[in-house]
């Protein structure tokens, strides 16, 4: 008795997936990471252009402002709510 006539495609089509399978999980992490660090290194960059581009407009305006020294940062805290009045959801009976 011999194989069956469908025996070697399937097993020709079964390799070829299982090959697709295997570069498509070695292909795409890979390029899911590089682009994680290109992104990364794009903003990085956007940043310290942004943070040059305070400090020129700041040196320009004449401000010396000193962030690790906690110069020019306020810190704004909203002043407790006071009532005149009791609200109506403690005083119902």
């Amino acid at each position: 008795m011999g194989t069956p006539t469908w025996a070697i495609p399937v097993g020709v089509l079964g390799g070829l997936c299982v090959a697709c399978l295997a570069f498509i999980w070695w292909y795409i992490p890979r390029l899911y990471n590089k682009g994680m660090q290109q992104d990364m290194q794009r903003l990085a960059a956007e940043k310290t252009e942004r943070e040059r581009q305070a400090a020129a407009l700041r040196e320009a305006n004449g401000e010396s402002i000193d962030l690790e020294a906690g110069e020019g940062v306020t810190v704004v805290t909203p002043a407790p709510a006071k009532f005149k009045y009791t609200p109506p959801a403690y005083t119902a009976y």
